[in-house]
């Protein structure tokens, strides 16, 4: 007797809102408030590929990092997905990766182009049904067999994407440079970070060297290697080094 497979990569909304016993106008809520992530299912597209990062005030600026082809499922933004469950289909230029990078279809020219997506090609990942059905606690959990490890990682809150350890990787420059002093050049003190981001977070993890770039630019001024101006350390590193050794107690009657 065959056995049926209960764990799929992806569902369909309809597949959704019959576990959830929820309407598709439920789905739609979930969604524009961010509670939910919808995505597409694609076959091979190229996109511009961005970084998201914050101005000081939290507003949000991409970071270019080059063209990707992407195959397998990408998010829609809760705007664009509201609109597509709302009126059927949009016309929509920007989605979001599993790990939130920014991702802007492209036509064959290399031109910003978009998607037309229809509300029946919307699907819910096989991790954020269990991320949403965890934070809610009402649906009947998954068998261990088919739940997913990486679930509780991909995923936090109301569906924000896990974004880059940039404070862990900045505590990490301060023990370099403790350590080992300044890196002579901005590109080996990225090839540093690059290689924590892979250790720690795994080799698909590592952000991508503009966005590794613009960090780096805003400390990098104040303490790149210069010939005039030693860093702090290694001035009292050789401040220690050159005073002069202690005199020896003369023995009395000598």
């Amino acid at each position: 007797m065959s056995r049926m497979i209960s764990r799929k990569p992806y569902y369909a909304l309809a597949e959704v809102c019959e576990r959830w016993s929820v309407s598709m106008a439920g789905i739609t809520a979930y969604a524009l408030e961010g509670e939910l992530v919808v995505s597409i299912a694609v076959g091979g597209l190229p996109f511009a590929v961005s970084d998201i990062e914050h101005e000081e005030d939290g507003r949000p600026f991409p970071i270019p990092c080059g063209k990707r082809w992407h195959v397998g499922t990408i998010d829609l933004h809760r705007v664009e997905a509201f609109a597509v469950l709302e009126n059927g289909e949009a016309a929509v230029c920007r989605f979001l990766s599993s790990k939130g990078e920014l991702l802007e279809p492209l036509s064959d020219k290399d031109e910003r182009a978009h998607i037309l997506v229809r509300r029946d090609i919307l699907v819910v990942r096989h991790a954020e049904l269990e991320r949403f059905e965890a934070s809610h606690a009402t649906a009947p959990p998954l068998d261990a067999s088919v739940r997913s490890l990486a679930a509780p990682e991909r995923r936090r809150g109301r569906g924000a994407p896990v974004k880059y350890d940039w404070e862990g990787v900045l505590s990490e420059v301060v023990v370099i440079v403790n350590d080992e002093g300044v890196p002579a050049t901005q590109e080996e003190m990225m090839g540093k970070m690059r290689d924590w981001f892979a250790k720690t977070q795994g080799p698909d993890n590592v952000p991508c060297d503009s966005s590794i770039r613009t960090r780096v630019r805003r400390f990098w001024d104040r303490i790149k290697p210069d010939v005039g101006r030693p860093s702090a350390l290694r001035s009292i590193h050789d401040v220690l080094n050159e005073r002069p050794p202690p005199e020896k107690k003369r023995r009395g009657g000598t």
